[in-house]
């Protein structure tokens, strides 16, 4: 969707409040690489905070859609959040694994933005080697007394579904092809009141954004790409799942086939399959994945909100379900 003068310029102001996430930010030892995971798969058991299924797998021989490694992250078995995740942007003392509430388990993420500023916090799991197509799996659920008063619509982002790390992927950030992008998922209040339900809005940027605010896609009925208008209610958990492929590249061109799909519980909400993300499949294709909090920009939030994260999940290089050989 191209949103039009009005929302360009209000959007530009949201973003440029945004610390950007570089390559030199990335804490390699905070968190667990693709690499890392490779290197612990012969280890990992009952215990660890990684569960694995299918590492190592050969992908010429592989099945449809068959991915390297399949990864659930078990907030249980972890000692503290950054066990997990690394934080690129935002206050460490705003993230914290609880007894309450859980979807499964005995822990989730607690991610909290405080009133009157815009972070939160920004994590990231980090795949070392890149990914050129990534599933994700996560349950969230905003705390009962969340509200976005004070501006119509109003924004909050809950999760960075694929980044490329890069000056391209963030906060008025230009991609070229070369120098990072990203899909983000976000709540809002367009179509809807300050105190929710609330609909959902993805946020890209790509190369075809020559203004460096992404492409503010709403998920509401009527609008391009959304195939359906989800509602989010305040204190209820809800199953998301995500899939961003990378697009093709001919000639050293981008060609425009790279993908962003959207599920909440089993229905397909979001599809678009016309980006183009990068022109360099060595060095910016898909660095990390994680939970973010960062409200507005130009705005701020009018209270402390909470937002929970339970059962995150991934497939590496291809989806949860494939062909079976």
């Amino acid at each position: 969707m191209s949103p039009n003068d009005s929302d360009r310029n209000r959007q530009t102001a949201e973003h440029s409040s945004e610390d950007k996430t570089t390559a030199t930010t990335r804490q390699a030892d905070s968190g667990v690489s693709r690499r890392r995971t490779l290197q612990l798969s012969g280890l990992v058991g009952t215990g660890s905070v990684l569960g694995l299924v299918g590492a190592g797998i050969n992908r010429a021989a592989a099945c449809d859609n068959r991915p390297d490694e399949v990864v659930h992250l078990d907030y249980d078995d972890a000692d503290s959040w950054d066990d997990v995740y690394w934080l690129s942007n935002g206050n460490p003392e705003n993230l914290d694994l609880v007894s309450s509430p859980t979807n499964s388990g005995e822990r989730a993420l607690q991610l909290r933005i405080q009133e009157g500023g815009h972070w939160g916090a920004s994590t990231h799991y980090g795949f070392e080697d890149g990914l050129f197509e990534l599933t994700g799996r996560v349950s969230f659920a905003l705390d009962t007394g969340w509200a976005m008063d004070g501006r119509q619509p109003a924004n909050c982002r809950l999760w960075n579904c694929a980044i490329a790390l890069g000056e391209g992927s963030a906060g008025g950030g230009i991609p070229d092809g070369t120098n990072g992008w990203s899909n983000r998922l976000y709540v809002t209040t367009r179509g809807t009141d300050s105190d929710g339900p609330y609909h959902l809005l993805s946020n890209t940027y790509h190369m075809d954004d020559a203004k460096g605010v992404g492409d503010h896609d709403y998920i509401l009925d009527g609008e391009p790409y959304a195939l359906a208008q989800p509602t989010i209610e305040p204190g209820q958990w809800h199953e998301f799942e995500y899939y961003v492929c990378v697009n093709t590249i001919t000639d050293g061109e981008a060609n425009e086939d790279g993908i962003v799909r959207y599920w909440l519980g089993d229905d397909l909400v979001y599809e678009r399959e016309d980006i183009q993300f990068t022109t360099d499949h060595a060095d910016n294709i898909i660095d990390t994945t994680g939970p973010v909090g960062h409200y507005g920009g130009q705005y701020e939030a009018p209270q402390n909100l909470y937002a929970y994260y339970d059962d995150h999940s991934m497939a590496l290089n291809g989806t949860f379900e494939y062909d079976a050989c």
